[in-house]
């Protein structure tokens, strides 16, 4: 069946084809010229219908208008024909009812696709749409006005209805015209159509203009014979091949997904909505300039008429682009608080979890110390060794997250206290020399003699970059050595008045960070190899708080590192050298596992 229809549709082809042969090889005044045109428009209003009643179920509406168009085409061409040939007049007759039928059908097809979509009944016109038409249909009128309306309606050679019924062709050709251009600017409509309707519609379109505008000659009276009767078979073609109708808003076909062609198409943009607003302004004007190069007398009246409705559009068009951009940024800020209240959520959620969780942690971690001071065999010591690992490591998980989900939630706050900085140095290495030691690697620490010993800051958070830093340097550390280097640089121009900036330099010789992931090191949940997830334990949220934390107090953190070398972290963090007001603190305050085991033993 399929090769039957095929041959059937190569047989029409090569008839209309020869017709179209014979049309252009005789006289085009003549009766076989006739006969031949008369014969391609009636076979192709023949096929258009047997290509419309093929159509699937339910898509068959404007396929029968298509051929509806091209059928009352071929009537007024037949009945046009027999007026002329028995010698009556045909400037204004029967044929031309049939005629602006066809333009109906037509532009009735064009419409459904364009503002509803074959087999989308009972969808909404776009009011972007209706406002794109109007635009092209004035300017047409505009053109048409300037080269043919006006001379045509002021011709008293010409009866009263012969004026009128003339001049009615441009308009319709305008609204056709209208849709067809946007037919051109949208995908979704050129996909659904298919090229041979687009193509009909266009040299019909050409034909008609040019016989309007009365090109003389055989030659101009055959090439528009020959564009009307290859516009009908062209358009008894798209009959048989109106596409489906669009997917589902949520398909990436569907011109609304941001991933289809025409969400990204010069309609869709604002800079592009605007153009098209204000462009046709310039249409008058410019008419008005053509019509005074070619030295013929101001119309005054048309271009304030034109110039009035165009303004009109415009108007309409911007106002409606305004409100878009304002509902896109209600929109957009909406979606920014729900953003931010989720975001808040779930901080609060980890800050809430991680604190129940702490509590009975801390306890486990420190009966499991204390139970490493009594008796306990070989076995025993190995198996409270892997606890208080594991304890270890999963209450500094927990920490973290309960760090990480205050600062997501704004509520860290900043202590501003006087302590002593070479004093939390040697904690910090009193603290981190024995781990450093059984993993295997060297600690060095050095305080530079010209960081003032007493400065006031917050000890807490500044303890807790420092030993961030160390956790990570030991992590990504097998073999070498770990340092902590503290010294002062003068605050930059902007500073605190009076202030310095204390450098935490913590290095290592461990693997190293490829110079293209510096940055990201510091996002939270992050490493820089999702492999290392399971070669080195962590969450990837040391860096991120030490970020969030220099951040804070005002300073700032870097890396520099080189893979397979090591790696430098410096925290700058601006302090201020005590003043009489500030009260001294007698002793710096302990790190958190002295202070733990301390409360523990007692």
């Amino acid at each position: 069946m399929g090769w039957w229809r095929s041959l059937s549709a190569v047989l029409a082809l090569t008839a209309a084809a020869c017709g179209v042969v014979v049309y252009g090889w005789v006289d085009p005044d003549g009766v076989p010229a006739a006969v031949a045109y008369v014969l391609v428009v009636t076979g192709a209003s023949v096929g258009a219908w047997i290509a419309a009643a093929r159509a699937p179920r339910g898509q068959r509406v404007v396929p029968r208008l298509i051929a509806l168009g091209v059928s009352l085409t071929s009537v007024g061409e037949a009945v046009w024909f027999t007026l002329d040939l028995v010698g009556a007049r045909t400037d204004v007759s029967i044929a031309d009812p049939f005629w602006f039928a066809s333009y109906a059908a037509l532009c009735a097809a064009l419409w459904i696709v364009l503002a509803r979509g074959p087999g989308r009944a009972g969808a909404r016109v776009d009011l972007g749409f209706t406002l794109d038409l109007l635009t092209i249909v004035a300017v047409s009128v505009l053109l048409c006005w300037s080269f043919s309306l006006q001379s045509i309606l002021t011709d008293s050679s010409l009866p009263p209805l012969v004026r009128v019924v003339s001049a009615a062709y441009p308009l319709a050709d305008a609204i056709l015209l209208a849709l067809v251009v946007r037919v051109v600017v949208s995908s979704t409509a050129r996909a659904s159509l298919g090229v041979p309707l687009v193509t009909g519609a266009c040299l019909w379109l050409v034909a008609d203009v040019a016989y309007v505008l009365s090109f003389e000659g055989d030659v101009a009276t055959t090439l528009t014979g020959v564009a009307w009767m290859v516009a009908t078979v062209s358009l008894a073609i798209a009959a048989g091949r109106i596409g489906t109708p669009p997917p589902h808003p949520g398909h990436p076909g569907h011109p609304g997904h941001p991933g289809h062609p025409e969400a990204r198409s010069a309609f869709r943009s604002p800079a592009a909505q605007l153009t098209v607003a204000l462009g046709p302004l310039a249409v008058p004007p410019a008419l008005e300039l053509a019509r005074d190069l070619r030295g013929e007398p101001d119309r005054p009246l048309q271009l304030l008429a034109g110039t009035a409705v165009l303004i009109a559009l415009a108007a309409v068009r911007t106002a409606r682009l305004i409100r878009s951009e304002e509902h896109a940024r209600r929109q957009l800020e909406a979606a920014r608080d729900a953003a931010l209240e989720a975001s808040l959520a779930k901080s609060m959620f980890l800050a809430n979890v991680s604190h129940e969780l702490r509590t009975p942690l801390t306890t486990v971690v420190g009966m499991g110390e204390l139970l490493a001071d009594t008796e306990l065999d070989d076995f025993q010591s190995g198996l409270l060794r892997r606890l208080n690992r594991s304890g270890t490591r999963l209450r500094a998980l927990v920490e973290r997250t309960l760090d990480f989900s205050r600062i997501e939630a704004g509520r860290v706050e900043l202590d501003t206290t006087e302590f002593d900085v070479h004093a939390m140095a040697s904690d910090v290495a009193e603290l981190y020399a024995p781990r450093a030691a059984t993993a295997g690697v060297t600690f060095q620490w050095h305080v530079d003699p010209a960081v003032p010993r007493l400065v006031v800051g917050d000890p807490g958070r500044l303890f807790q970059v420092v030993t961030n830093l160390l956790d990570n340097a030991l992590k990504f550390t097998e073999e070498g050595q770990v340092g902590l280097h503290l010294r002062v640089a003068a605050c930059p121009a902007g500073g605190p008045e009076a202030g310095d900036q204390l450098e935490l330099v913590v290095w290592d010789t461990g693997i190293g960070i490829a110079e293209q992931d510096l940055e990201s090191v510091f996002e939270s949940f992050t490493q820089v190899d999702d492999s290392m997830t399971r070669r080195y334990d962590g969450t990837g949220l040391g860096l991120a708080i030490c970020r969030e934390l220099t951040g804070l107090m005002g300073g700032t953190v870097t890396v520099q590192s080189t893979l397979g070398v090591g790696s430098t972290f410096t925290a700058r963090i601006p302090v201020r050298r005590p003043d009489e007001d500030d009260a001294p603190v007698p002793h710096p305050p302990p790190p958190p596992l002295r202070r733990r085991r301390e409360s523990m033993a007692r």
